[in-house]
């Protein structure tokens, strides 16, 4: 029930200014409250800020050295550093034929290869001209497109069935050429996956082409059961040189002879052998030509070098936050501080009042002197002749760089002539052990900073939550926001800020009753001086009327 309120009518005091300038005192408590709340929310984005440059560096710089390779769904997943393709250089003698890239697991060196044969698909096409065709069967068609019916071609309703589809194709006399190519191309095998048959027509030359999405000796077009005289039989209305039941139409293996041993078959014209991926042209059967495979130098120190730079500007990024002067002077305004400023002045305010949210953080220190720290211990279980980052020339650098690498070019250098495979392990090492501890001892250098990037990355989405960053996140480590699920998905901010707004409200609730209080105390001012003046005006009117 609202309280009715009087203004100074029969005091003549401004009520409603005394009122407000009593409140502004009884408000600072929830103006404090505010301020602490926004101060919080900007810590909170300032820790999901910092989270979302971890989660870059670790997405950009993966992407970079070819550590993640893309599906069809479009996940990424983490590759074994074997297969990268920047440690080791190969060249065709014969481009024409043949080209070829290395994998860190090419054998350095010159190899042989003959191609003997390329993979082919299987490619049916109409061997007439579909209008000649008609008017030979006795027809009377002058122009063919995708939208001519079916029964224009003399084709009645039937079905169509190919090998290895799970159904066979039913058409009718009304579909148009080109609801028929599409009802091909539809088709599935049993197990629902695509049955590897594409349909085309070409209006230019008025042919309808059939073939295989695959090839190689497994692709093949087979039609078992063709009654209405589609594709088959002497009344053919496509006129194939398709034989019903034959089993002739399958693709070709490409064939190679490698290092002496020969007849090796695929079914594509591009395959991985003994680490080199090779991409056919042409086959050159009689004819051998070489592949060189030699150790790629600058290559790997131009990947090692940009790697280390992307580094080291995300270590400066969270050293300039650590250190970030903070002004304690400048609050978050209230409401009314806002109003009382032009847009400009209010910016730079709120850029002082962000400064040094997160100087001096022990989560983020915490997670810098880990990373540091795992670079000074040695990679355990190396095959290769470095245990240490030390030795190849990479270090630490002093103690005013707070954590930057640097690189010794020259010494780097030496160290992959002498043993790139050993390089590479010490720097990209994985391990299979259960045993935590043991994994991390036996984890390369660059997958060392990464993975404690990412407990970095978890300590911090405990205390502030993910933001919108949640998504990003999981393109880092698909479980990464588990255990922060399981503990309800709420930080620690957002248990503080929870808690902040219902002080506020409580706050609120406070200041409401004490400004009615307020009010109801001048509303009985106002009637008692109210009745004050029309007793006294009743006075001087019977004083006045006895004279």
């Amino acid at each position: 029930m609202s309280t009715i309120r009087f203004g100074g009518i029969a005091s003549g005091l401004d009520t409603e200014s005394m009122v407000k300038e009593l409140m502004k005192a009884e408000r600072a408590k929830v103006d404090k409250l505010q301020q602490n709340k926004q101060t919080k929310t900007w810590v909170q984005e300032a820790y999901n800020d910092m989270n979302k440059s971890f989660a870059n560096f670790i997405l950009d710089s993966k992407k970079a050295l070819g550590l993640t390779s893309t599906t069809s769904t479009g996940s990424t997943f983490t590759t074994s550093y074997s297969s990268l393709t920047w440690v080791k250089s190969a060249s065709s003698s014969n481009e024409s034929t043949f080209t070829a890239t290395a994998t860190t697991s090419a054998v350095s060196g010159t190899h042989n290869i003959e191609v003997k044969q390329l993979a082919t698909g299987v490619n049916k096409a109409s061997i007439k001209d579909i209008v000649a065709r008609n008017v030979e069967l006795g027809g009377a068609l002058t122009d063919v497109t995708s939208t001519t019916e079916l029964s224009e071609l003399g084709i009645a309703d039937g079905t169509l069935t190919f090998d290895g589809a799970a159904e066979a194709i039913s058409y009718v006399s009304t579909d148009t050429i080109a609801t028929l190519v599409g009802k091909i191309n539809a088709l599935k095998d049993a197990d629902g996956n695509a049955l590897g048959i594409k349909a085309t027509f070409d209006e230019t030359s008025n042919r309808l082409f059939l073939s295989t999405t695959a090839m190689g000796s497994n692709a093949q077009i087979k039609i078992t059961d063709d009654g209405g005289g589609l594709f088959t039989g002497p009344a053919s209305k496509f006129a194939t040189d398709l034989d019903l039941n034959s089993e002739l139409y399958v693709g070709q293996d490409a064939e190679i002879n490698f290092d002496g041993a020969e007849g090796i078959k695929y079914s594509s014209n591009q395959f991985t052998i003994n680490g080199i991926t090779i991409d056919l042209k042409a086959a050159q059967p009689g004819v051998t030509n070489t592949i060189k495979v030699d150790t790629n130098i600058d290559g790997i120190i131009e990947k090692v070098k940009a790697f280390v730079d992307s580094y080291n500007t995300l270590v400066d990024s969270v050293n300039t936050k650590l250190g970030e002067k903070k002004y304690r002077d400048y609050q978050p305004l209230t409401d009314e501080q806002k109003e009382a400023m032009d847009e400009d002045t209010r910016k730079l305010w709120e850029e002082k009042a962000k400064s040094g949210l997160l100087r001096n953080d022990s989560t983020l220190q915490r997670t810098l002197q880990t990373i540091r720290s795992s670079l000074y211990e040695k990679v355990e279980g190396v095959s290769g002749a470095f245990s240490s980052m030390f030795e190849i020339g990479i270090t630490t650098g002093s103690y005013t760089d707070k954590g930057k690498l640097e690189i010794d070019e020259t010494k780097l250098r030496e160290k992959i002539m002498q043993d790139p495979d050993g390089v590479m392990e010490l720097l990209f090492k994985t391990s299979s052990s259960s045993d935590e501890e043991t994994k991390k001892s036996e984890t390369g250098i660059v997958n060392r900073i990464y993975d404690n990037m990412v407990e970095g990355m978890k300590d911090v989405i405990d205390k502030a939550g993910a933001g919108d960053n949640a998504t990003l996140y999981r393109k880092v480590q698909s479980n990464i926001m588990i255990e922060f699920v399981v503990k309800g998905s709420k930080s620690l901010i957002d248990e503080d800020l929870l808690s902040i707004a219902k002080r506020i409200d409580t706050e609120n609730d406070r200041l409401s009753n004490v400004e009615d209080r307020y009010w109801k105390r001048f509303t009985a001012l106002e009637k008692a001086m109210q009745q004050m003046n029309s007793q006294s005006t009743w006075l001087s009117q019977q004083l006045g009327g006895g004279q």
